[in-house]
């Protein structure tokens, strides 16, 4: 969007809705905007109302962490500071919880059959500290019971070809889990289908 000044024309890179919104709250006015403050503060009021109801939007579908929120509005196009204040009030009242969102992840995520490690390494792209999530990981998992449920999870898929062992490891490694672990549940699961045949 490009303004015209007294100093010249500046140019404005927002997100588009709230270059829509500027255009409308303009057009509504009796008459433009008197000086360039003027213009920065409707602005401002138009940036912040389509920020919130970004957030709004998003929360309504999923919840989000506050590091994945702030990032989508600063892909958005809103200003750093305001991503930060916004995301920032939101934790606040409770309607953004990284702690909440971590439960959740991590339940979903054992139940899809994923690995401590891939578990951990996801929460840390999301910002969240896995030893900050209360419980972490006697809460959620038995250490005794990973192979258990790594030979689970392989057990579900076919293991065929030149080398069915390491397709296996592979997959289970891919899945977050160790190569101990995958190694240990790849041979059960081709004893097992040795000794079905």
């Amino acid at each position: 969007m490009a303004i015209r000044s007294e100093r010249g024309e500046e140019t404005l890179s927002l997100p588009v809705a709230v270059a829509k919104a500027l255009e409308r709250s303009l057009a509504d006015r009796s008459e433009p905007p008197s000086s360039r403050a003027e213009l920065v503060y409707v602005l401002s009021e138009v940036e912040g109302n389509c920020a919130r109801r970004r957030v709004e939007s998003l929360l309504d579908r999923r919840d989000y962490s506050s590091q994945e929120m702030e990032r989508k509005l600063r892909d958005d196009g809103y200003p750093g500071r305001l991503c930060s204040e916004l995301v920032a009030r939101y934790v606040e009242a409770k309607l953004i919880d990284d702690r909440r969102y971590a439960d959740v992840f991590v339940r979903s995520k054992l139940s899809a059959g994923w690995g401590r490690c891939r578990i951990e390494l996801e929460l840390a792209r999301r910002g969240i500290e896995v030893g900050e999530l209360p419980g972490w990981p006697y809460d959620y998992l038995d250490p005794e019971d990973e192979g258990e449920r790594a030979f689970e999870v392989a057990l579900r898929r076919s293991f065929r070809g030149r080398d069915p062992y390491a397709q296996c490891v592979r997959f289970l490694m891919g899945r977050g889990f160790s190569g101990a672990v995958a190694s240990s549940a790849a041979r059960r699961v081709l004893d097992e289908d040795d000794g079905g045949s």
